[in-house]
């Protein structure tokens, strides 16, 4: 079979499985990101048809894009009010999961390497580093299952906040430490880093957003509005790295300025209807589909030997269910949250686009000893959207209903 051949092979293999396993989510709840893994892992590790040495190569690039697809599918699609409402306590949230998990990760990688399951020339560089890269739950997976499975707003807004805020949280944090790690020196940079990327990437992605509502009513009726909209998202994204903010937040909140369009119109009395057209909702769903069936296929394929590091990234995954507990116990004391919404809270754990790009930056970085980490958190990767993909049908069909009262 000739390399294109192959080729077209897999990539229709690839959005049929995408297709199919949209249909079992449907009707059994398991996100179908679980069977695009599996091809992933069947054209990576087990056939050795793509090397994870050439996917390392594109992995920036095509992250990045996802990135914006998935934060404007899931932004446009949230609520304006009860995302206001959820916004302290998803940064809550957000810090202590990352905190928790954070530490977790740390102490457990630390006592792994002294039992021989890590490279025993690791040390708490790489184990900080570990702890770090996967701190923070991805938008990517939840945002995916949420908008289609009927999660009530209020926790859906909670956990989409946070995921895009941890995020922000993992990039911050690693970036810095790789720099200490690099020069020797620690200052308070990395908290005003902190604040300026939040800060930045809420304003300007909010001031894009409501230029963008001004743009709309021309955009009604032109056939080339989806294109137009997807080039204003990605130069927006780099305008906000570029000066120093958060591009996951600038998307994001740009995302939730256009999709409550109708709302925000009806607050500043403008009479006629705002709103995205759904040609443009429509074509968008087709893309983000496609990217979103590659981008998991990407993570199943960067699964592979040596096999005790990915061992060791499956354990660090049912580490961060065990840390996520106490964090979303402390997040959520004294919500009105019923109990379904609450476990769906617990049970979202899943890692994905950031942890994978991050995994790459040490050994870009030139730190010595960081090779076998990528490995380690590919695995864990895998291994939290496994254990979300298996608790999250079973809190959707066997919890309460969402008006079942719940107890703080």
């Amino acid at each position: 079979m000739s390399p294109v051949t192959l080729f077209l092979v897999c990539l229709a293999a690839i959005f049929l499985i995408g297709t199919f396993g949209e249909v079992v989510f449907s009707r059994t709840k398991v996100p179908d990101v679980v069977w695009l893994i599996v091809v992933g892992i069947l054209i990576g590790p087990v056939l050795g048809i793509v090397s994870r040495e050439t996917l390392l190569s594109i992995a920036p690039y095509f992250s990045a894009v996802t990135l914006v697809l998935v934060l404007f599918e899931g932004g446009s699609r949230l609520d304006l009010v009860q995302l206001y409402r959820a916004a302290a306590r998803s940064v809550l949230l957000s810090v202590l999961s990352f905190l928790f998990s954070a530490v977790a990760v740390t102490l457990v990688s630390h006592v792994m390497a002294q039992a021989g399951l890590l490279p025993g020339s690791w040390d708490w560089h790489q184990e900080l580093l570990i702890g770090l890269i996967v701190g923070g739950t991805s938008p990517i997976v939840i945002l995916a299952a949420i908008a289609r499975a009927g999660v009530p707003a209020e926790a859906a807004n909670l956990i989409s906040l946070e995921s895009a805020l941890s995020d922000v949280l993992c990039i911050v944090a690693v970036s810095s430490v790789i720099g200490i790690f690099k020069s020797g020196e620690i200052g308070n940079g990395p908290w005003l880093d902190l604040l300026r990327s939040f800060g930045l990437g809420v304003l300007v992605g909010t001031a894009g957003g409501m230029l963008w509502l001004l743009l709309l009513e021309w955009l009604k009726g032109n056939e080339h509005a989806y294109p137009i909209t997807l080039s204003a998202l990605l130069l927006l994204y780099v305008l906000v790295e570029s000066v120093g903010g958060s591009g996951a937040l600038g998307v994001l909140s740009f995302a939730v300025v256009v999709g409550n369009a109708s709302h925000i119109g009806r607050r500043v009395n403008i009479s006629r209807e705002l709103g995205m057209q759904d040609d443009v909702r429509g074509f968008h769903s087709q893309m983000f589909f496609i990217i979103k069936s590659f981008f998991f296929t990407f993570v199943g394929a960067m699964l592979g030997p040596p096999w005790s590091l990915a061992t060791a990234g499956a354990i660090l995954a049912a580490v961060l269910l065990v840390a996520r507990y106490p964090a979303a116990w402390l997040a959520m004391s004294g919500s009105s949250l019923s109990p379904r919404p609450r476990h769906i809270v617990f049970m979202s754990v899943p890692r994905g686009v950031a942890a994978g790009v991050l995994a790459t930056l040490p050994l870009a970085s030139g730190l010595p000893g960081m090779e076998g980490l990528p490995t380690v958190v590919f695995a864990c990767v895998v291994g939290t959207i496994l254990i979300f993909a298996a608790g999250f049908p079973l809190v959707m069909r066997g919890s309460p209903s969402p008006d079942t009262p719940g107890t703080p």
